[in-house]
């Protein structure tokens, strides 16, 4: 659903770098993640997915040069996720220089907190994937705004020296 909305937005899904790919079949034959999670992007850990693996997977994407954005879909009801990967997400989004968006679906107390927690820790979260689509699409805008005015070096300049500190 998420990259069908991308792609109605004019966005893409990327394929994986073949460097990071090579990082995932690593972790695949290391047992860190799933041997039948699906590593091209999109990423899908499966079900089965843990707060561990969430966190190597999502550091392997930030690294990714050739991805300019990421759209984590943590969904809260997986058994292996506790709290943990909320805390990874948004400490690894600090990390990296990278716009991230994050999605849990649905109106339960436990979605709505999920996505109350990646909020105050600075990662925007939404209640649907075609609603973290459309915010990925806003700053996907908002950055062409400022290369057309001009202001984009001058904006990220500020914005590293606020923010991403390497």
């Amino acid at each position: 659903m998420t990259v069908d909305e991308l792609e109605l937005l004019g966005l893409t899904a990327e394929p994986l770098s073949p460097e990071t790919s090579a990082k995932f079949d690593e972790l695949k034959a290391k047992g860190v993640i799933l041997k039948i999670a699906s590593t091209n992007n999109p990423v899908d850990l499966t079900g089965s997915v843990t707060d561990d693996q969430f966190e190597s997977a999502a550091d392997l994407m930030f690294q990714d040069k050739t991805l300019d954005g990421i759209i984590f879909l943590g969904l809260h009801h997986m058994p292996g996720l506790r709290e943990k990967y909320i805390d990874s997400g948004a400490k690894l989004s600090g990390k990296y220089c990278k716009p991230i968006v994050m999605c849990d679906i649905g109106e339960t107390e436990m979605a709505l907190y999920t996505r109350s927690r990646f909020d105050r820790l600075g990662v925007p979260s939404y209640e649907s994937p075609d609603d973290a689509a459309r915010a990925m699409k806003g700053l996907v805008t908002y950055c062409e705004y400022l290369q057309k005015t001009k202001c984009v070096e001058e904006y990220f300049k500020e914005f590293n020296l606020r923010k991403c500190k390497p």
